[in-house]
Order: C-alpha cells, then sequence, then structure tokens
C-alpha cells in the first residue's frame, strides 16, 4: 500500500483548505493534544507551533484574534499540524483517495452510494500494483 507522501499530503492539504473556515480554542487544543501523542508535534515547523502554544493561553483568557494576517497564520498552523496528523491515518487517505477517483472516472460514481464505498475504492486503489493504478491527478 503505497502512495507518495507528497501527493498524499497534497490531497490532505487540498481536503483541509476547503474544510476548515473557522479557527476555535477547542480545534487547537485537541490537535496539539492528538499531535503529541502521535509524536508528530515535533515535527510541526517551531514557528507555527510556537504560534499555537501562544495561542492557547491567549484564547483561553477569552480574547479574540482581529487580524485577517494573524487568522490565516493561525489557520495555517493548524492545516500544517493537522495534516501531519492525518498522514498516519490510512483510513482517511483511502477516503480522499477514493473521493479523488469518484470525481474523475465516471463510471464509478454508479458504484459508490455511501462513504464507506469511497472508502472501499481508496482502499482497492492503493493496494493496486503501480503499474494497474489510474492516475490520481
Amino acid at each position: 500500500m503505497f502512495i507518495p507522501p507528497e501527493e498524499a499530503l497534497g490531497l490532505i492539504r487540498d481536503f483541509l483548505n476547503n474544510t476548515i473556515n473557522a479557527v476555535s480554542l477547542q480545534l487547537i487544543q485537541s490537535i496539539r493534544r492528538v499531535a503529541i501523542r502521535l509524536g508528530v508535534w515535533w515535527r510541526v515547523n517551531s514557528l507555527r507551533r510556537g504560534l499555537l502554544e501562544a495561542a492557547i493561553p491567549y484564547l483561553r483568557r477569552g480574547l479574540r484574534f482581529k487580524s485577517p494576517k494573524a487568522l490565516e497564520m493561525l489557520r495555517e498552523a493548524v492545516i500544517e499540524a493537522l495534516s501531519l496528523v492525518l498522514m498516519r491515518k490510512v483510513r482517511f487517505i483511502a477516503y480522499l483517495v477514493g473521493r479523488r477517483l469518484t470525481e474523475r472516472l465516471g463510471w464509478v460514481r454508479a458504484v459508490v452510494r455511501r462513504v464507506q464505498d469511497m472508502i472501499n475504492i481508496g482502499l482497492m486503489w492503493l493496494n493496486t500494483p503501480m503499474m494497474y493504478r489510474p492516475g490520481l491527478a
């Protein structure tokens, strides 16, 4: 089961960029907790990790970020940390691959009825030898 890390990271970042609109204290705390548990917290860029660490007590005091630039930097830090966490989840990567195949291949849409079908298609694609795989791009 092999997908190049750059391609998987690109799929995850595209999904997160379209999904995450607002950053809350609970989101930052939970991502930090899971990243530490999985051992990927130290792989996050040190400046972004520091931004997340500093944002937690700031938001706990009831203060809010008003600057659009600061909000965008915080959102990018959350996306980086969350993408490193989700890189370790094969089921999530299979879902993203299945979703991309569903968008790309017309005949697959007739087969997919629910999310589990997308995960199954993604797992089948990941388990197919490299020379027989249809491309994702």
